[in-house]
């Protein structure tokens, strides 16, 4: 990761109410919302929710004039949700033009509000019984996987009567606009909208997006192919294909293997951690139309790359992995196959952004009565739950870069002071952010026992809450006159 940074750069921000005013000030203070004043109110809103995210919005205001003023915002039809991203959405591609290649991954998460039943203007989720939104973001990061920020925030509702009478045959015959599966053309168009601005801004950064199988809609496959940016999504249906053996699955079976890797599968509720030996493939195959589709819909067929790679000698009780994935990127070799493989692996970031917006920025416990609302208030969270993948990934990946480009001095030293209970243990000059991160794990639950391995996002979130409370009482008590 390419980092160029001075000691308390407003990019990186830091942990308590005061100091992040700084970090969002640089990252939100050119939101063009109608009025200075609620630009104002917008940055401080984010510090709020920075420096305590785990608070609804009577905790995380210093009191009730301001927690009203939070809803009166809120509240305003005048604030619209893109045009608080778009500031951010600048920052991103900013960011993103240090690098020569970026992932912009797209996928959707369900958002449940049924505990608040008084809410008004959601729709049904997976079933007339549960209540919420539908969001849809495009986060862009890095193939070393540290979040750079949000191009695209997508949010919608379904309609409740054509949820519970649709029919799958009318739904196919709607044109794509008209389908949620729309979103994954809109997450394309973000990226390359990205793609362009990079280009202009005289960056060679190349922009992917990545989808899991639910992007594989051959309208996106169409799209793509006459773009800038480049895509990569993962197979789901065995597509017709102009080959003799006819259809994708059996035409790269017959590919012969290229390489063999063997790769570690993390644990997941539905999996145990175990060793993976995966036999890859790749070819160039061109994908034909659906057959269910008209011809007015003028749809031909699309050339793509596809790297192929399934386990074997799998255990009896696992279920083979198996990932045939579509690309626009030229793979002319093993290496450059492997490298594909590498940059769908990624696609992991967008599940962990997600989890801290749930677990980490309560989004779903927001008791805001509309669904207008929710939405505004959903945008400020949602660049909160970036932050904290970006933080702790600069722990990770960034070990000897000095913690004071994002801590105060009182609050690596606070932290040091509480963490030892001693003043002894306080170095006299800034360690390294990774240590500074490990210690923060250690307020938010992390045990941090040799096996343990690093801190991840959750306890780094919890651990960031309590470290406002601490160095801001730090800083107290070492003010002359404290006693």
């Amino acid at each position: 990761m390419s980092l160029t940074v001075g000691p308390r750069d407003p990019e990186f921000g830091s942990a308590s109410a005061s100091s992040w005013a700084a970090w969002a000030e640089h990252e939100l203070g050119s939101a063009e919302l109608g009025d200075a004043r609620r630009t104002k109110r917008l940055v401080r809103i984010m510090s709020r929710f920075m420096a305590k995210p785990l608070a609804l919005i009577p905790g995380a205001s210093v009191d009730w004039a301001e927690a009203k003023a939070t809803y009166r915002f809120m509240d305003n039809a005048k604030v619209e949700a893109d045009a608080i991203l778009a500031p951010h959405r600048v920052r991103t591609l900013e960011r993103a033009a240090s690098h020569e290649v970026v992932l912009a991954i797209g996928d959707t998460a369900m958002l449940d509000y049924t505990d608040h039943p008084r809410t008004i203007g959601l729709g049904p989720l997976a079933d007339l019984k549960h209540q919420g939104l539908l969001l849809h973001p495009t986060l862009v990061v890095t193939p070393e996987r540290v979040p750079l920020g949000l191009i695209d925030h997508f949010v919608w509702t379904r309609n409740e009567e054509t949820f519970a009478t649709g029919e799958k045959s009318e739904l196919a015959e709607r044109p794509i606009e008209e389908k949620e599966s729309f979103k994954w053309l809109r997450s394309l168009e973000s990226a390359e909208n990205a793609q362009e601005a990079l280009k202009k801004s005289g960056a060679r950064t190349l922009v992917v997006s990545v989808f899991d199988r639910e992007g594989d809609v051959f309208d996106v496959l169409a799209k793509a192919a006459n773009t800038s940016c480049a895509l990569l999504v993962r197979a789901m249906s065995d597509r017709r294909v102009d080959h003799e053996e006819r259809y994708l699955w059996d035409t790269m079976d017959a590919q012969e293997p290229a390489g063999r890797i063997t790769i570690n599968l993390p644990r997941t509720p539905k999996r145990k951690a175990r060793d993976a030996e995966l036999v890859i493939r790749f070819g160039t195959v061109t994908l034909r139309p659906p057959r269910n589709r008209r011809v007015s819909d003028g749809l031909v067929p699309v050339a793509v790359q596809v790297v192929y790679a399934s386990e074997v000698n799998t255990p009896a009780d696992a279920e083979p992995i198996q990932w045939m994935l579509l690309t626009t990127v030229a793979v002319r070799d093993l290496e450059g196959a492997l490298q594909v493989l590498r940059w769908y692996c990624c696609r992991w970031s967008i599940e962990l952004f997600f989890r801290v917006l749930k677990s980490g920025c309560k989004t779903e416990e927001r008791q805001l009565e509309t669904a207008e609302r929710l939405k505004r208030c959903l945008i400020v969270d949602s660049i909160v739950a970036w932050r904290v993948l970006y933080l702790t990934t600069c722990g990770r990946d960034t070990p000897d870069l000095p913690c004071e480009v994002v801590f105060e001095e009182h609050e690596w030293k606070a932290l040091y002071f509480f963490v030892h209970r001693s003043e002894a243990k306080v170095p006299s000059k800034p360690p390294p952010l990774r240590e500074v991160t490990r210690l923060i794990g250690r307020l938010g639950g992390h045990l941090g026992r040799k096996g343990d391995g690093e801190p991840g996002q959750t306890t780094v979130w919890r651990g960031l809450t309590r470290l406002s409370d601490i160095s801001n009482f730090f800083l107290i008590m070492r003010r002359p006159g404290s006693g």
